[in-house]
């Protein structure tokens, strides 16, 4: 048996965590994975969102201060009495993006041969230029952390690579691309039941739109500017409600969406529905998905989207590579309501041909059972 650690953020329904859950599901039985969580010491261990699936499927779940927290060499030895507390693992998968160099140094020292670094997003700082420059100058340190103590180089794009990674490690031979996926399967094999009731909860009528986001409720998400748009949509008369699912990490700013929305007069037609267990149901629940992130590291609820066969109107924040050229994507390089209510108008209806999606999503690379067979292939030959 292989035996993978994952070193991760919380277990919670973000894009690389969602990925990596859909590879826990799939992957073969001859593959065990446990996770170590790197989490903030002043807000303490926190319950993951996929916690609960880790520990069903025979996953350990160990917890670890963050590096800049706890400091440099408590790290290593934290990271050694982890390694001491489960069975020495084969490889370490670190899925920590700019954080990723002392992990690696940390699994090293712990006598780690095989140190995998997964670059999930091609990285881009924000913020001011002193938050920018102090994150720039950490990222140095950490890539030469990176480079004299892992040994392979995974990311979702050559460009996720390169913002992460040395050229010099970009060879065959240690580097790779596995490309952010999603279980297309789970979003096509529900039960129309589901849907149906799921809509039926929002109080509306049969024809009414639905449009929907999912993500956490975060400011860069810009969930803001949706009600912005949705209120040029109401002045129109348009029948509609608008559903948006996810984590309120910055509960003031949930606050203020909501707030909004009572301004424009429009609170009735918003439903908030929290964190769901249920996302493809939620998925499939929509006629429109509306994505007005600044920034995505990919955007892989956008691929989510379209493999259950919505379209979706996105700003430039999503990359272009989550367009599965199905003719459901539609992206709009401004941020002006009034243009963006008059594009959704033009928008194509859902799309019910799945074996076409799949087709299309599989070829692209971005299925996730693809992906776990090409993931745990490349485990096996570490193990050679």
């Amino acid at each position: 048996m292989i035996k993978v650690l994952h070193v991760v953020g919380s277990m919670n329904r973000g894009g690389a965590e969602v990925m990596l859950m859909d590879i826990y599901r799939n992957i073969s039985t001859n593959v065990h994975f446990n996770f170590l969580v790197n989490y903030k010491v002043n807000q303490g261990v926190l319950k993951g969102d996929f916690d609960d699936e880790i520990k069903l499927r025979g996953g350990q779940i160990k917890h670890i201060g963050s590096q800049w927290d706890i400091g440099f060499v408590k790290y290593i030895k934290a990271f050694k009495e982890v390694i001491s507390t489960i069975e020495k693992p084969d490889i370490v998968h670190i899925h920590m993006n700019a954080k990723s160099g002392v992990i690696a140094f940390a699994a090293k020292k712990a006598g780690i041969k095989n140190i995998i670094i997964h670059s999930h997003a091609d990285l881009k700082f924000t913020g001011n230029f002193i938050s920018k420059l102090v994150s720039n100058v950490e990222l140095i340190v950490q890539k030469q952390l990176m480079a004299s103590s892992a040994n392979h180089f995974w990311g979702c794009s050559q460009e996720a690579n390169e913002s992460l990674f040395y050229k010099r490690l970009l060879t065959p031979e240690k580097s790779a691309i596995i490309k952010n996926a999603v279980d297309v399967s789970s979003y096509q094999n529900i039960s129309l039941e589901e849907v149906k009731q799921l809509r039926a909860s929002y109080g509306i009528k049969e024809n009414t739109i639905v449009f929907g986001n999912v993500g956490r409720v975060v400011r860069h998400k810009n969930v803001a500017f949706i009600i912005d748009v949705l209120d040029k949509i109401n002045k129109e008369n348009n029948d509609f409600v608008f559903v948006f699912a996810g984590r309120d990490e910055q509960p003031d700013y949930l606050e203020e969406i909501l707030m909004k929305a009572k301004q424009y007069n429009i609170e009735s037609k918003i439903k908030y529905l929290g964190v769901r267990e249920d996302i493809p149901v939620v998925m499939n629940s929509f006629d429109v998905f509306l994505g007005s992130a600044l920034q995505e590291g990919f955007g892989l609820v956008a691929v989510e989207a379209q493999a259950a066969g919505v379209p979706c109107v996105l700003y430039t924040g999503f990359p272009e590579t989550v367009d599965m050229n199905l003719n459901l994507v539609t992206f709009l390089n401004h941020l002006d309501a009034a243009k963006w209510a008059k594009a959704i108008k033009l928008l194509p209806k859902k799309n019910n041909d799945f074996s076409l999606i799949k087709e299309a999503i599989t070829s692209k690379g971005f299925d996730s059972v693809s992906n776990t067979r090409e993931i745990e292939r490349r485990y096996n030959l570490l193990m050679k």
